[in-house]
């Protein structure tokens, strides 16, 4: 009885500690497709898209975004079905998000998305 009683207060534990360091990326509903988020919040999250992927789209702050095009200054964005055009170290203003290109590499595309 002591034994069952030690696995499950340490099963329970490692759940806790899963959730609580998954905790915002849950909780800002994120799915994706040759990207990944990080969200430290359910106002902001920092994308990585795959740049060599056909289809790179991630469903994050309730809304889904995805890689149209990108050169080595700027990448082209569908944000909520509206495109935007984002430079190199600058942001853009749509649908409620500001959307910041931080980075843009041979291999990934990097931006970081706040709710207006």
């Amino acid at each position: 009885m002591i034994a069952s009683l030690r696995r499950g207060s340490r099963w329970t534990a490692a759940a806790l500690l899963t959730l609580g360091l998954a905790g915002p990326a849950t909780l800002a509903g994120c799915s994706a497709e040759n990207a990944s988020a990080n969200c430290p919040s359910t106002s902001e999250c920092t994308i990585t898209f795959d740049r060599s992927a056909d289809n790179a789209k991630i469903n994050v702050l309730g809304v889904e975004i995805s890689v149209v095009s990108a050169d080595d200054n700027s990448v082209t964005l569908k944000v909520g079905g509206q495109q935007v055009t984002v430079q190199r170290d600058a942001s853009a203003s749509i649908g409620g998000l500001t959307v910041n290109l931080t980075s843009i590499t041979d291999s990934e595309i990097v931006v970081k998305v706040t709710r207006s």
